[in-house]
Order: C-alpha cells, then structure tokens, then sequence
C-alpha cells in the first residue's frame, strides 16, 4: 500500500496563495485594480499587506497588462511647464527714482496754490476734462503737499519701487509706474461730479502694489483658486492698511492706482518678460523714456 505525501498546514496554505502581481501604495494598487478590471482579470486587493494578487494561471497575463499600461502613460498627464520667476540681477537705481522726488520738493516746496509749480502742475479735474491739460495726470506724481505727505511716499514708495525694480527691471518698472500712476488719476477725477485738486506720488506707489500683486497671479497653476486669489488678497490688504488712513487721503486715487496696476501686472506676466528683464540697453532706454516723458509733460505745464 503506497503513502500519500504528507503536507503541512504551512505548505497547504502556500499552495493556495495566489501570487502577487502588484505592489506598492493603496491609491496604485487602486489604478491597478482597474486595469485587471478593464481587461476582465479577476483579483484581489490585500489591504493588510498593500498586495494585489491574481490566480496563477492569470499571473503572467495580469503583469502584461499591468507592465504596458504603465509604459504607456509614463508622462501622463503632462505637467505645465513650471512658471518662470521674474527678477532682475542688476543693482537697480531705486535711491536715484526715490531720491528725485525728495529733490524735486526743495525746488517746489509745499503746497500753495499762487506757486506755479501748483498752479500748472497739480491735478486739476476741470482743466485735465475741459481744456485738456492730460500734462497734470504726470506731472502732479512728482509733486507733494508737505514734508510729510512727501515723507509717507519715500519711505513705503521706496520699498515697493525696490521690489518693482528687482522684478521687472528698473527702466520697465518706471514706465509701468508712470503709467498706472497717470491712468489712476484720470479714472479717478472722470467719475467725480465735483472738482477736485489732488497732487503727489501715492497713485504711483498703489500702482506699484497693483503692478506686483498682478505679476503673481499667473505665477502658478490657474487651476488653484488660491493662485488667484492670495495676491489679489495681499495687494487689497496693502491698500486697506496704507492707502485709507489719513483725513486728506485720496481713496479713490488709490484705489484706481492699484487696479490699473492689477491689470497692468498680469498683461506683463501673460507676455512673459523674462528675455527683456535683463536687458541692460532696453532697461536703460525705458528708463530714459520715462524720464523724457516727465520732462515733456512739465515743459508742456510751464510754457
């Protein structure tokens, strides 16, 4: 009479395990799952031991499907080229930009209306809409009512015109402050029933923070809307802190300075201004312009 090989329990179980197939983390052994599922392969998930098994005869089968799905969409979905930051490696004159309106204030002095640095420069509502002085729109940034008005524009001024400057380049960012600043002024005495007389450089520096608030909004994904919103966020809460308080502040100057800005900043991003940033002879010739510009609109002001 011939024995019957004997086996352990252990070897009773092995023989019945189904091999692996798949291993690694439960979202992969997810995806997977439904890949042995599209090609009808029947198996199971082990959650214990992160395992996915199959019967034998459905081993080799199962690693085909698994091997060349994978192979197949090894670069999907395809990442969006990560965004370029901007930022400009000279040393830009922000002391020089800065320290010209602190100059400029020796020569005008403060505020009086019988001056004619006043009289033919400040924003003037009535004589920029009926008699088409657009010159006072540029020439009232460079003007200041006091020591202190001029005081409050250098110092937040000059920080948000230094990092204007190491963003974009300092000949960009002059123009695009120049700019903003002017538009501001003007949306901000065409919706005015009223006259009004308003001078300084704070539409310039809301523009400023306008400008960098929109540079960062295509800086990520769109698809998150926290990449929309957390500059656009920042920038209104610089306004709200600095651009409110005070009994002779012009909110509205402010206000349009910072949107024509915001809108401003993302045209600039959405062109991609990397290749000209850097740019020593195109920085200095919108510097140069931006400069020409002022000059033109006060000899305009006093002839």
């Amino acid at each position: 009479m011939r024995e019957e090989p004997q086996h352990s329990e252990a070897d009773q179980v092995e023989i019945r395990e189904e091999p692996v197939v798949a291993t690694g983390t439960l979202e992969h052994l997810q995806l997977c799952s439904l890949v042995l599922s599209a090609v009808g392969i029947r198996h199971t998930v082990k959650m214990r031991s992160l395992e996915l098994r199959v019967p034998a005869e459905f081993a080799e089968r199962a690693r085909h499907h698994l091997d060349s799905y994978f192979e197949e969409n090894r670069s999907w979905p395809e990442r969006p080229p990560p965004a370029q930051k901007l930022g400009y490696s000279g040393n830009p004159p922000t002391l020089l930009m800065i320290g010209g309106l602190a100059v400029f204030y020796l020569v005008t002095g403060p505020w009086q209306d019988d001056v004619s640095w006043f009289a033919r420069g400040a924003i003037d509502s009535r004589l920029i809409l009926e008699q088409g002085e657009w010159w006072r729109l540029i020439t009232a940034l460079t003007l200041h009512a006091d020591q202190v008005h001029l005081l409050g524009n250098c110092i937040i001024g000059g920080f948000i015109v230094h990092l204007l400057n190491r963003t974009v380049g300092y000949g960009l960012a002059a123009l695009l402050l120049l700019l903003c600043g002017a538009l501001g002024n003007f949306l901000n005495i065409a919706i005015r029933d009223t006259a009004h007389l308003s001078v300084g450089f704070s539409t310039a520096v809301f523009a400023g923070i306008g400008l960098l608030s929109g540079l960062q909004v295509l800086a990520g994904p769109l698809t998150r809307l926290r990449n929309l919103l957390v500059p656009i966020g920042a920038g209104a809460g610089l306004l709200a802190m600095l651009g409110t308080e005070g009994e002779r502040t012009d909110l509205g100057a402010h206000l349009f300075g910072f949107l024509c800005g915001l809108v401003f900043g993302v045209l600039v991003r959405r062109l991609n201004p990397a290749g000209m940033i850097n740019n020593a002879g195109l920085q200095e010739k919108l510097f140069s312009l931006t400069i020409l510009a002022i000059l033109i609109s006060w000899s305009m002001a006093l002839e």
